[in-house]
């Protein structure tokens, strides 16, 4: 992953991973989440994110209407996927609170 760029900003982020460009970004329709160009609404109760965490790296999985739309395994440095996950996680704490 070191390898891979990646951009972060005060209205989103991006990064490529392998062949899949993937980001989060902050549109006037509330957070949006990208990969490729599908574009999923975080406005929406159809998404969930789950972290599995190992002792060498971790397995973040994003899915949509119950569907995995994105699986990524990272290393334990990789602070941009688990910074992704807990983004993720605390917008569905807000949603819940809702």
């Amino acid at each position: 992953m070191n390898e891979n760029r990646n951009l972060m900003t005060r209205t989103g982020f991006y990064t490529k991973v392998g062949p899949d460009m993937i980001g989060i970004y902050l549109s006037n329709d509330g957070p949006k989440m990208f990969i490729n160009r599908e574009i999923f609404d975080l406005r929406n109760p159809w998404w969930d994110v789950e972290m599995v965490m190992g002792k060498t790296g971790h397995l973040i999985t994003f899915y949509w209407r119950g569907e995995v739309k994105l699986s990524i395994r990272c290393d334990l440095e990789n602070d941009l996927f688990v910074s992704l996950y807990h983004y993720l996680s605390f917008r569905t704490n807000e949603q819940s609170l809702a």
